[in-house]
């Protein structure tokens, strides 16, 4: 573990909104260069700017997709990766803006102040009728952190955070090179920076207090909570792993999103391995073995034998309890 602890390492996914494909044989550049130079859509720009760059990939129509990496991202020390969801948004044919980051830093740089201030004032967004920003994490802070700058904008942002300043959140323990860096200036509390958004879209785990602490700081009527218990502070990969992610982005982007629709999207999680691995891990964390055996019989009755086995061993292996006997009895529901 480092010292920014666990929230830092898993703060969402290494991996695209969608599994990546992989590269051509004998292509060694990332994706959007590669598109840029031979694709059907060879129209954007790769701008520098020390700890971050900005990538455009001009697709036409009337749709941008504003993406803002996360720590995962940032620690990733190779040249050939791609802005955040970069995969999932060529697939669907949008332009894409991705805000790239090369160090932990919760883009608190005025360098990149300066360049995304000018892009707004070039009227650079305002060419597109659809302008969606998101990112988890990290960049669900830098997500909701320059949506001032695109007035009318929707935000997706998973388990994000409203600022590392410490006078505004001096519970925020965690991210530790995140609160070292320089939060004066502006875009410093993403939670004031939301008022001009069409749609704020912010998706946590509310069981997590630093999590739900930080949510709870965003106010106003274009605001919409959409919590994921259980899902502990790792909201994208979840969704991610469930195959959900893109449909929950794309709900988003198109306008069609609703609170119901998210809602009845993640029941269908419920059935999940992944959802009942998440679900044993936060009950074994809180001592609730008898939760972890339910969890694991719950799985047994739906025929995922192995996934059972599997959160068994993990959490249950020593401490001799059975999860077919025991207080709570075979009538109690699923977790």
């Amino acid at each position: 573990m480092n010292d920014d602890g666990e929230a830092e390492r898993d703060d969402g996914e290494r991996e695209d909104f969608e599994l990546r494909e992989d590269k051509a044989a004998g292509v060694v550049a990332p994706q959007w260069l590669h598109d840029l130079r031979r694709s059907s859509h060879r129209q954007g720009f790769y701008r520098a700017l020390g700890n971050h760059a900005l990538v455009f990939a001009d697709r036409g129509g009337d749709t941008l997709v504003v993406s803002f990496d996360n720590l995962s991202s940032a620690r990733d020390d190779v040249v050939d990766r791609d802005p955040w969801g970069y995969g999932f948004v060529a697939k669907h044919g949008w332009s894409q803006l991705g805000v790239m980051a090369f160090t932990p830093d919760w883009f608190r740089d005025p360098t990149l102040f300066e360049a995304m201030q000018q892009l707004a004032q070039q009227g650079f967004f305002q060419r597109f009728r659809n302008v969606t920003l998101t990112g988890t994490s990290m960049g669900g802070y830098g997500a909701c952190a320059f949506a001032s700058l695109v007035p009318g904008c929707r935000v997706l942002a998973l388990s994000p955070q409203s600022t590392l300043r410490k006078d505004l959140v001096p519970w925020e323990k965690r991210f530790s090179s995140g609160r070292k860096a320089d939060w004066s200036g502006p875009f410093a509390d993403a939670a004031a920076e939301i008022s001009g958004a069409a749609q704020v879209w912010l998706v946590h785990d509310p069981l997590v207090e630093n999590d739900h602490l930080h949510v709870r700081r965003f106010a106003g009527p274009n605001v919409h909570l959409l919590r994921m218990r259980h899902a502990g502070h790792k909201t994208a990969l979840v969704l991610r792993r469930a195959g959900q992610l893109s449909q929950v982005s794309r709900d988003v982007i198109e306008g069609t999103m609703s609170e119901a629709r998210f809602y009845a999207t993640y029941r269908e999680n419920r059935r999940s391995r992944w959802f009942a691995g998440a679900v044993a891990e936060r009950a074994a964390w809180r001592g609730r073995l008898d939760l972890v055996g339910r969890t694991v019989r719950f799985l047994r009755d739906g025929g995922q034998g192995f996934a059972a086995h599997e959160i068994r061993k993990q959490y249950l292996g020593g401490s001799g309890h059975d999860p077919l006997r025991g207080a709570d009895g075979p009538d109690n529901p699923a977790p």
